[in-house]
């Protein structure tokens, strides 16, 4: 399920795409070492719209160092229609307001280059259709360089959707996938665009001509139909998804889907273009009576209601069995030992990624966890793990729970700890063990880490314990084996994926 903030951020989707179209253009006259951006903008009356602008090295082999830097935004020119909310805060700038310019300093580290998020929120009488620029003047190293951007008043369209939707399939199969649309506003809307996409299991196979396919960003496709205030609407057909055949019976697999404006789309892949092969068939439409009311353009402000989380639940009879591997070491007290259990999946389903706490490791007793590893953190309980969160890697717990990448069949993963033997006793034993719904096998879904002392003349005080894995002591302080890497980072790329930092597979942008 799609967070909040994921939200917020595909919600500002085409601001990212300003930074990366820029970024990739040709570097101007060389005298001149940097560029300025800023992102045009789309703002309805009593609503605010949010956009970036930036300044980047022309020569990316010798790039400019900004250190101190003046950044002044003259916002007279959209004074008539709406107003720029006081920008600066968060991003390391000291910023003042004279008259209609704000002016902003701030010293830059090496390497770093300069940028400021604001917004600017529409009048509340404001008609409609006015356009004005801001103008922006960035000084560094004596040189001062220039740029505008264009804020336009558009009409205030609020597209609204479903919140969440369930579909479901056998590996291998296609899956029809639906998408509904309502017209919350007061205005008609002159067509819209539907954005949906999903993990690279469940990929589209369609061929509606007004459709295009993205490298990058799923499916989107262009409606004309116009959508009257207060109704609601359904596509004609569903857009028909294919399930990839390694796909795991009882795995949820989540895809998501976004309406906008047809002027915010067009806004958004300006900065962006998603080109896609258009199909060659019929068309896909909206069931709507036509209604014209207005010419000017159209913006949607609360795009936060605009997304539907679709899970695709994948039926059948192809499981993934988890197969766990403990792990053995011995040594004298003051000594860090690496242990090393493990979970392979056997097959024949690829397991897809799993966020919970699938794997779980309690240490052994007279022993400290003096290094964990980075998809594991301390566990208490299911509702106190957080993978968006948690204290990745952090020592010192007495049991921890992991996440488990995207595993093929015959794919280990690896869980290394380093623990210090506070108390050398014989057969020092912890547990790992393995959860997973549907796993066909429960007899190899648990194992044992186990510790013993090393007597004085070198051989073990105990039994060799259960599973594989034994290690070498390592005496003395901690060698630093892994660090524990913390945390998870959101990856999305054009139109709503998210991607978290631990998965292991093709990035699905």
């Amino acid at each position: 399920m799609l967070k909040h903030s994921a939200r917020r951020w595909l919600a500002g989707l085409g601001v990212a795409g300003a930074f990366v179209a820029a970024s990739a253009t040709p570097a101007i006259a060389a005298e001149v070492p940097f560029k300025v951006v800023g992102q045009d903008m789309l703002v309805a009356p009593d609503s605010s719209a949010y956009a970036y602008f930036y300044a980047t090295s022309n020569d990316p082999e010798q790039p400019h160092q900004f250190g101190r830097t003046t950044l002044d935004i003259d916002f007279s020119g959209i004074s008539d229609f709406a107003v720029l909310d006081q920008p600066g805060e968060g991003w390391g700038w000291a910023c003042e307001t004279s008259q209609q310019v704000v002016h902003c300093e701030s010293e830059f580290a090496e390497d770093d280059e300069p940028s400021l998020g604001f917004s600017v929120t529409g009048k509340h009488n404001a008609k409609p259709g006015q356009k004005g620029q801001l103008k922006y003047a960035v000084t560094s190293g004596g040189r001062t360089v220039t740029a505008t951007s264009t804020v336009t008043l558009a009409e205030n369209i609020d597209l609204q959707t479903a919140p969440e939707a369930s579909v479901s399939g056998a590996p291998g199969s296609r899956v029809g996938a639906p998408a509904t649309v309502r017209n919350g506003g007061d205005t008609t809307s002159r067509g819209a665009v539907l954005l949906m996409n999903g993990d690279y299991l469940y990929q589209y196979a369609g061929n509606f001509s007004n459709c295009r396919e993205s490298e990058y960003a799923g499916v989107f496709c262009t409606f004309d139909e116009e959508l009257e205030p207060g109704r609601s609407y359904r596509i004609s057909a569903e857009l028909p998804f294919q399930l990839h055949e390694d796909t795991r019976t009882g795995a949820t697999l989540l895809s998501t889907s976004v309406w906008w404006t047809k002027d915010d789309w067009e806004l958004t892949n300006r900065d962006w273009p998603l080109d896609g092969k258009p199909g060659t068939g019929e068309k896909l439409r909206l069931v709507a009576e036509p209604k014209i009311r207005s010419q000017a353009q159209q913006t949607d402000p609360d795009k936060m209601n605009n997304y539907t989380d679709i899970s695709v639940k994948v039926t059948g009879d192809n499981p993934a069995d988890l197969s766990v591997k403990g792990a053995t070491a011995s040594g004298k007290n003051g000594d860090v030992v690496q242990v090393r259990p493990s979970v392979t999946n056997l097959g024949p389903a690829l397991l897809e990624y799993q966020g919970g706490p699938v794997f779980r490791v309690t240490i052994p007793e007279g022993t400290t966890a003096v290094e964990a590893s980075g998809d594991c953190q301390p566990y208490t309980s299911d509702d106190e793990w957080d993978q968006w969160n948690g204290n990745w890697g952090e020592p010192g717990a007495k049991e921890y729970g992991c996440q488990v990448t995207e595993t093929p069949e015959g794919m280990e993963n690896p869980y290394e700890f380093s623990l210090r033997i506070d108390k050398a006793v014989p057969d020092a034993s912890g547990a790992v063990s393995v959860r997973l719904a549907g796993d066909p096998n429960s007899k190899n879904d648990s194992g044992k880490i186990v510790i013993n002392p090393v007597n004085a003349g070198g051989g073990e005080g105990g039994g060799d314990g259960d599973g594989d894995g034994g290690t070498l002591p390592i005496t003395g302080e901690s060698t630093g084996l892994i660090a524990g890497i913390g945390g998870l980072l959101l990856v999305a790329g054009v139109g709503g994926y998210v991607v978290t930092k631990r998965r292991k597979t093709r990035f699905v942008a």
